[in-house]
């Protein structure tokens, strides 16, 4: 087997199956990520729970474990893509997990949104096994992970950021390193609350246009001609318009990552109002049984307080 850790140049130089990564969480977001990489002559072992996912995957070439601690025994390279803090604590470092089996030189590439608090922990036992993780949470949703040109944000040490950046680079387009550990999920929660309150904005320009008796795609297309245009206006400002809230991102994991800036900003002592109405308004769609639709269905909350 060729590992990826030393054939960084094979890596670059073939198009060929050049190296095996093991890979966690095949959801909306890490099912594409998948694919993806064995359409880029990756080797890919995973561990998943559905059926379904298990065979679409080995059908087209990804080799099933069926446990989570076996990875490290068959990849140097592990991406995880989770919806929870606890989650990846529990798949790194709990009973039957990642860590009792890793080697030296092993990388974890996190690329869960989760709290940095959780990944500065990760990442000092991994230390301890002379191993690395790298945080990498993404941005740009399931069209983002289906074309393969997401934003990915990273942390952890550069010089193991440069040899996984080959692979990073099938994944996403705009790959940025920001530092040490967790400052990729510091850049992912500063995202987060750009994207709420952005959100927020669209859904009440879109109130405003409809109450004006306005055409809706009329004003969204005006708007995006201007300095008002932005990513949220093309794809959540037409989830609004449509009602159409198949989840690119649930409502419940953005309620999560809020809730995860938020703790940021307390242990700042900042005082973010924005970001607490916007989580306020996540809160609200979860309680309203909305958690597994897409984000934008606080379009939907905003709608209802101003009937």
């Amino acid at each position: 087997m060729i590992y990826c850790t030393d054939s960084i140049q094979y890596i670059m130089d073939s198009k060929k199956a050049h190296c095996e990564i093991g890979f966690i969480g095949l959801g909306i977001m890490g099912k594409p990520m998948v694919k993806n990489l064995l359409k880029s002559g990756y080797k890919i072992s995973f561990f998943a729970r559905r059926k379904k996912v298990i065979n679409e995957i080995s059908a087209i070439g990804g080799a099933y474990v069926k446990n989570i601690s076996d990875l490290p025994k068959l990849c140097r390279i592990i991406i995880l893509n989770l919806p929870k803090s606890n989650d990846v604590q529990k798949v790194v470092l709990g009973n039957d997990g990642l860590y009792e089996n890793i080697l030296h030189n092993t990388i974890l590439i996190d690329m869960s949104t989760i709290s940095p608090d959780v990944t500065t922990e990760i990442s000092n036992k991994l230390k301890l096994k002379k191993s690395y993780l790298i945080d990498a949470p993404v941005s740009g949703g399931e069209i983002g992970a289906i074309n393969g040109n997401l934003s990915i944000m990273v942390g952890g040490q550069k010089k193991i950021f440069k040899k996984i950046l080959p692979i990073l680079s099938v994944l996403g387009e705009n790959i940025t390193y920001i530092g040490k550990s967790g400052s990729g999920q510091i850049t992912k929660a500063c995202n987060q609350i750009l994207v709420a309150g952005t959100m927020v904005a669209v859904s009440e320009v879109l109130l405003v246009a409809k109450k004006s008796g306005c055409d809706l795609n009329l004003i969204r297309d005006a708007l995006m001609g201007g300095f008002a245009n932005s990513k949220i206006l093309e794809v959540h400002g037409l989830r609004m318009i449509n009602s159409d809230y198949k989840p690119g991102f649930k409502s419940k994991l953005h309620l999560k990552d809020l809730d995860i800036a938020l703790k940021i900003a307390r242990n700042l002592n900042i005082n973010l109002k924005g970001t607490k109405y916007s989580r306020k308004l996540m809160h609200q769609s979860v309680i309203d049984k909305k958690q597994e639709k897409d984000s934008s269905v606080i379009h939907e909350i905003i709608k209802k307080i101003n009937k």
